[in-house]
């Protein structure tokens, strides 16, 4: 924690979602800006872009609200970002399965 802000660590904690989750909810924003996901996200501060984000403790109340808003899945609006690697995953189980 620095000065009160959190990491995504410490965020995914909170609201009970992994890292992974968080990442994707921001990879499909910076993606599609102006859908309504986009909009409902809290704004992070980073110094750059390989720099750790840190949220405000009013910004993880927020995600908590709009988590139930976000779709899950691979079928939705985010099924590209949800199921990220999920392919080549299919493709080594039967590889192995042979």
């Amino acid at each position: 924690m620095k000065n009160g802000m959190l990491r995504v660590e410490e965020v995914s904690v909170l609201i009970g979602k992994s890292t992974f989750t968080i990442n994707a909810w921001y990879r499909f924003a910076r993606k599609h800006p102006d859908s309504d996901i986009a909009k409902m996200l809290p704004k992070f501060i980073q110094k750059n872009e390989r720099s750790p984000r840190y949220w405000k403790h009013t910004d993880v109340y927020k995600l908590i609200e709009i988590q139930s808003k976000i779709p899950l899945g691979r079928s939705g609006p985010m099924g590209k970002y949800n199921g990220k690697g999920t392919n080549k995953d299919e493709k080594r189980s039967k590889a192995d399965s042979r």
